[in-house]
């Protein structure tokens, strides 16, 4: 791929997935940008994993006000997804939304521009830096879901599993972990008329927060293969793979759909693990995230006001089971539990 056609992928992203909307709670649809579409199937359900044992939500009295939200698309989807029945307690609450690449969320915050800051990666030791320069103390980030980032090919691709290393060979311009290349399905272990099939990546620009997870946990850092295909949203990528039988690609478990199928991962050569809610929460899949808000919250005092009722929302039985019916992976009692504890100031 040529530099200008890197530069043309980078501004069609740019394009497609910066976007501000300003809505009530309620009103709002899944915003654009990273939302699921014709290539997603129906929501999977992972209510086992939400599970009856989480507390149920207490409201509070006589609670009104505005929660301005300025991060990332990914995260404020789920946001507006939980925000129908947080209208219905509290019908004198109102959100403005702004949703884009996860990198304007963090100035936001440091600026005062937000209350709450939904995030689709770790905040940088950088944006840490910054904040903490301003105010002393370092942001505070709230666990509101799970995610596993999926490996994805076209479902007739007979690939048994892939290792992280393996991974790095096939995504990275210059492999890190001390293995070769992989630039054919025969050189990740295919055979038949598979072995010669030259590789296809697809996969995000390098503003989103998957393509800066991947990086960091698969490629320790370094870069991607200039060849990569740059899309615009997790459905896309999906959709191109599904397109492409030598196509592969990353993207939330979120987006998987019935012409592509998710690869089991492995750290090093076994055993490979699916992507499931069970695997994330055991952190025995490799490749997996936290979607939070990041909220400004001095040190052992608790938030107060409708932001902080909305995280206690999100945290929640009734929270977790909204996120868990749209087919995102829903928290475990103890990542809830350490949500609470750091909203409350302990």
């Amino acid at each position: 791929m040529s530099k200008g056609s890197v530069a043309v992928n980078r501004a069609r992203l740019m394009f497609a997935m910066t976007l501000s909307c300003s809505v009530l709670f309620g009103c709002a649809g899944t915003p654009p940008g990273d939302r699921s579409d014709a290539a997603a199937p129906p929501p999977r359900r992972h209510q086992a994993v939400a599970g009856d044992t989480l507390p149920s939500y207490e409201s509070v009295a006589n609670l009104r006000g505005v929660i301005t939200s300025i991060g990332a698309s990914t995260t404020t989807n789920l946001v507006a997804r939980a925000s129908t029945q947080f209208r219905r307690i509290y019908p004198d609450v109102r959100l403005h939304v702004s949703a884009g690449l996860t990198s304007i969320g963090p100035p936001a915050l440091l600026e005062g521009r937000a209350d709450i800051v939904p995030m689709s990666r770790p905040l940088t030791p950088e944006e840490i830096r910054a904040f903490r320069a301003k105010y002393g103390y370092p942001p505070t980030e709230i666990k509101v879901a799970a995610d596993a980032l999926a490996i994805y090919v076209e479902k007739r691709n007979p690939v048994p599993g892939l290792t992280l290393t393996q991974l790095d060979g096939i995504f990275s311009g210059a492999p890190g972990r001390g293995d070769p290349s992989i630039e054919t399905w025969g050189q990740a272990g295919l055979t038949g008329e598979w072995a010669d099939r030259h590789i296809n990546l697809y996969g995000y620009g390098p503003e989103d927060g998957v393509n800066q997870v991947f990086r960091q946990q698969v490629l320790d850092g370094g870069e991607y293969r200039l060849a990569m295909l740059v899309e615009p949203a997790g459905s896309s990528i999906v959709q191109g793979v599904a397109a492409d039988p030598s196509g592969i690609g990353c993207a939330s478990i979120f987006f998987l759909s019935r012409r592509v199928r998710a690869v089991p991962l492995a750290r090093t050569d076994g055993p490979f693990y699916d992507p499931t809610p069970e695997n994330v929460h055991a952190h025995a899949y490799p490749l997996i995230r936290y979607l939070c808000i990041c909220v400004n919250k001095p040190p052992n005092r608790p938030l107060r006001g409708p932001a902080v009722e909305f995280l206690r929302f999100l945290l929640s039985r009734e929270g977790q089971q909204i996120i868990a019916a749209e087919g995102n992976i829903p928290l475990n009692a103890k990542s809830v539990q350490e949500g609470h504890e750091a909203l409350d100031g302990s």
